[in-house]
């Protein structure tokens, strides 16, 4: 079954926005397969943070902001809102070394039954065995 929403980490959006990112060409092929389905595109406010700030500080603020223009240019985009006690609940409960970012996704993915776009193999591990 085709799923209607993707969520999306912060590895496949850097890929994206930087160009001599080592997955960069299979993120804009990607990308490109995606905006000629309709699809609801999950950004949690976690990851819009992340990667503002890696853009910002590898590449420089002009990429940064263009990433926050397409972002809220977007009609395919929803932010989820944010529910710090639920996830860091269940952040300590994983007892995993992995970013409370990444353990938000995982939550955020098995609560809304919604699959991961993400180039992050420990995040694709954990999704998996849970």
């Amino acid at each position: 079954m085709e799923h209607q929403s993707i969520i999306v980490d912060s590895s496949f959006l850097v890929a994206l926005y930087i160009t001599d990112d080592s997955q960069h060409e299979i993120a804009e092929k990607i990308a490109k397969q995606m905006s000629g389905v309709k699809k609801i595109i999950v950004m949690h406010p976690y990851v819009i943070q992340e990667v503002t700030t890696i853009l910002t500080y590898r590449i420089g603020i002009i990429l940064a902001q263009r990433f926050l223009n397409d972002l809220f240019a977007s009609k395919s985009v929803i932010i989820p809102q944010v529910n710090v006690l639920q996830e860091a609940d269940f952040f300590k409960r994983m007892e995993k070394r992995m970013s409370f970012t990444d353990i938000t996704l995982v939550h955020l993915a098995k609560q809304t039954d919604t699959p991961i776009l993400s180039f992050d193999r420990q995040i694709l591990a954990l999704l998996k065995n849970l």
